[in-house]
């Protein structure tokens, strides 16, 4: 005889409490995306430093250079052999307020806001910012101006590009100084490789544009923290709000190829200076020799004392060294 079972057969239901759970969890994490991609791609931080009127450039007198490219930001000084500063990654020409005057004795100095830095108005929607359109504008500069041959140097990210535009324009440049530069196929530091990915990139940029962020690192680049003064600050941090520039630094990030650079080293013939502050903690010393060692001609200047920026961070000895490099630089 059959038995028939009439009672239901059901598995014990999830609690109530766990579907909730879950759900709110899951409700949570679709927010936090949502607010880091609003963040990355939709929102824009003040311009602040577009009300900030600039003592040093009232002092030196800011000039433009209209090309295709940008309306380059320069300030020019002195007469002679003609020297280029590249303004340092990140900052402007206040990156070489300390070489202006010294070095302009003897040559006449341009010191030149690349697009994406400083004060330099970008005009070209497609300008790629890589070492291909990196080095095309200084060329579009040194044109515009008719200077067929300079002098460079560049400090950072500005070393790179000056390294580059030697490599391959030799014939445009008579020296070449490397001030704790990029152009070696090495990793950065972890904030600055951070930069590499999206989202998280476009968030870090725009979310170091405060005072107190760039009073941080300014100070963590430089061993002499009393040359970091509030007058310094204000000119390092005003061009960092603008937002040209904040797109710019995470796209260089992402596009300089530095493995070019450290591949053409061998065969740079142009004479070079590698001038590097010992206590760098962005851009080893170790890279520095890394430079010497590659290069066919040049002069290796280790500077105790000074950070990644010596040109702000030990003015003194750096004023020596390019004054003796650039001498007869024709």
């Amino acid at each position: 005889m059959t038995r028939l079972d009439n009672a239901p057969q059901t598995t014990d239901p999830q609690p109530v409490h766990k579907r909730g759970w879950r759900r709110w969890l899951a409700a949570a994490l679709a927010l936090l995306v949502a607010a880091l991609l609003f963040g990355a791609y939709g929102w824009q931080p003040a311009e602040d430093g577009r009300a900030f009127r600039s003592p040093y450039l009232a002092q030196v007198g800011s000039r433009y250079a209209d090309t295709p490219i940008a309306r380059f930001h320069y300030v020019q000084a002195g007469s002679g052999t003609p020297v280029i500063l590249l303004s340092p990654g990140g900052t402007s020409v206040i990156g070489w307020k300390d070489q202006l005057t010294v070095l302009a004795r003897d040559h006449t100095v341009y010191v030149v806001d690349l697009p994406g830095q400083g004060y330099t108005q970008l005009k070209d929607a497609d300008f790629a910012f890589d070492l291909d359109a990196m080095v095309s504008a200084v060329g579009a500069f040194m044109d515009h101006l008719g200077v067929r041959q300079a002098a460079l140097a560049g400090n950072s990210w500005s070393g790179g590009w000056a390294l580059a535009f030697a490599q391959r324009h030799p014939d445009r440049v008579t020296k070449l100084a490397l001030l704790d530069a990029t152009g070696l196929d090495l990793p950065g530091t972890l904030m600055w490789e951070s930069l590499k990915v999206p989202v998280i990139g476009e968030l870090a940029v725009k979310l170091s544009t405060g005072k107190s962020t760039v009073r941080g690192l300014a100070k963590g680049m430089m061993v002499n923290k009393g040359r970091v003064t509030e007058q310094l600050l204000d000119e390092w941090w005003a061009p960092m709000t603008f937002y040209d520039n904040i797109r710019a630094t995470y796209l260089l990030e992402r596009r300089l190829d530095w493995a070019q650079t450290e591949r053409a080293l061998p065969i740079t013939k142009t004479p070079a200076l590698v001038l590097w502050g010992k206590q760098d903690t962005i851009q080893p010393v170790e890279r520095a020799h890394r430079f010497a060692e590659l290069l066919p001609n040049e002069q290796l200047v280790v500077l105790d004392g000074c950070g990644h920026a010596p040109q702000l961070d030990c003015p003194e000895p750096v004023n020596h060294h390019l004054q003796t490099f650039f001498a007869d630089s024709q």
